[in-house]
């Protein structure tokens, strides 16, 4: 597992987008998700922008705001990152050992 934040993942474009879409399922605009979530529209866009990270509890709380939860988000974001981590994987199989 690398080390440092999430942030920098390679993954962490597809999570964010992942958010969104979750909010607009949810039927819900920045400032409709912010009052039923408890916090305020301008967090609501960092959060989506990347530039403030959610810590689980806060992520459930989002998600139960678009009528949504943690087992379905994490099943969605398995399904788009199992792809990538595929790519990957065969990447690091297929390249030739340095000598």
């Amino acid at each position: 597992m690398p080390k440092g934040k999430s942030i920098y993942e390679a993954e962490y474009p597809d999570f964010l987008r992942l958010l969104v879409e979750t909010r607009k399922a949810g039927k819900l605009t920045q400032v409709q998700l912010a009052k039923k979530a408890g916090i305020s529209q301008q967090y609501v866009s960092a959060v989506e922008r990347g530039g403030i990270r959610l810590d689980t509890l806060q992520l459930r709380r989002w998600l139960h705001a678009c009528g949504s939860n943690l087992v379905a988000f994490a099943g969605e974001l398995e399904r788009l990152l199992a792809p990538i981590e595929e790519k990957a994987a065969e990447k690091k199989v297929s390249r030739p050992k340095k000598t």
